[in-house]
């Protein structure tokens, strides 16, 4: 079977390297004149981590990530409240890990290469005919392929959704804004601490990502006020952190200038995720806010469970698209539940409900209900 998958985002990457490693030959394709992932750090819950250990990449992610047993929610102060354990899925192995997205980057193009697939940068999908028992494709460097199935794994604002799900809905804005950036790790800041301000001040996570760094982000209400100029984003982050204590002052100090700033945006692609011989995977098709940690985590596990289920399905049988449907169909309802709870927990961030614990048990409830196999 020939596919040819579009983005070397983390889905892109795995699907790439999962597939190949299943015995297609494979061609990953990206704008970009080089990959270049966005924003600092992210957090793989355990789930995330036993597909990656399937393709045999949890432990180099390991080795350049942190582990985390827990998460500390704390008051704005710092104080903390109580711990919230995810569960841990495999023995010996943390209930979760953060690693920074350039980490993450390497070692899943590093096993794009190894697997054999062949990927090019610089160049992407212009155009897609389905012939029914094939793909033509034709690139933006005018190089065509022929192809028997083509993966959209191109995020967020996917040009292969447009072209084949041309009524699939937009991506919409969720009313918040988060901050984000890089820093060193100073030697007593180990643990994930999440410190809440409420709806005015905002929530501050600090995430160690290797011996060495962490990154810290803060999530506040987007109230439609104009960004600052580049060259001043590091000290309007320093000043909206300044009213959280615990870890946040040492970390706010050392910010080193790579300030990231987005409006936060959802997605959830009603069934279908295909048509004919084109399958979308990843945020090309569920696009979810960071609360519950899981975005990547849910393109991964898209792309492991696709190879699983091409794996020796004949590259010219009549069931490939009826495989891509059920693809769809096997990951909605999983996908549904991480984006829609993330935009309730999003919402409560804004507007707290009147039991403060709601948050916390929804949350512990739907890692535990994620935990299952996928």
């Amino acid at each position: 079977m020939r596919v040819l998958v579009v983005g070397a985002g983390p889905a892109g990457c795995t699907a790439a390297a999962a597939l190949a490693g299943r015995g297609a030959e494979v061609v990953l394709v990206e704008a970009q004149p080089e990959v270049r992932p966005s924003g600092p750090g992210l957090v793989l819950q355990s789930a995330p981590m036993r597909a990656l250990d399937s393709l045999g990449l949890l432990g180099p992610c390991l080795e350049r990530g942190h582990p985390h047993d827990g998460i500390d929610l704390c008051d704005a102060d710092g104080t903390v409240r109580r711990t919230l354990t995810p569960p841990s899925l495999l023995a010996g192995r943390p209930a979760s890990l953060a690693i920074s997205r350039a980490a993450l980057s390497e070692v899943l193009t590093g096993a794009v290469t190894a697997s054999g697939a062949e990927l090019r940068t610089g160049t992407t999908v212009a155009g897609l005919t389905d012939a029914g028992d094939r793909v033509e494709v034709r690139l933006s460097d005018g190089a065509t392929e022929t192809v028997d199935v083509v993966v959209g794994a191109d995020g967020l604002h996917s040009h292969t959704r447009l072209t084949v799900l041309p009524g699939a809905p937009r991506p919409r804005p969720t009313g918040q804004v988060i901050w984000r950036a890089p820093a060193p790790r100073p030697p007593d800041v180990t643990r994930y601490s999440m410190l809440d301000g409420g709806p005015e001040l905002g929530k501050v996570g600090v995430v160690p990502v290797s011996g060495a760094g962490l990154y810290v982000w803060l999530l506040e209400p987007d109230r439609g006020a104009e960004r600052p100029p580049p060259e001043e984003l590091t000290e309007a982050f320093r000043e909206r952190l300044r009213p959280f204590g615990g870890p946040v002052p040492l970390v706010a100090d050392a910010l080193d200038g790579d300030v990231d700033v987005r409006s936060l945006q959802s997605l959830l692609v009603p069934l279908p995720w295909s048509r004919g011989r084109t399958v979308l995977v990843g945020d090309a098709v569920h696009t979810t806010t960071p609360q519950l940690a899981y975005g990547v985590g849910m393109a991964i596990e898209d792309s492991v469970v696709l190879a699983g289920m091409l794996a020796g399905v004949p590259a010219a049988d009549d069931d490939v698209p009826a495989v891509l449907l059920r693809f769809g169909e096997r990951r909605f309802d999983r996908c549904r539940l991480v984006v829609e709870t993330s935009v309730r927990l999003g919402e409560w961030e804004r507007h707290p409900p009147a039991d403060p614990s709601l948050p916390g048990r929804l949350t512990g409830e739907v890692l535990a209900e994620l935990a299952r196999p996928v």
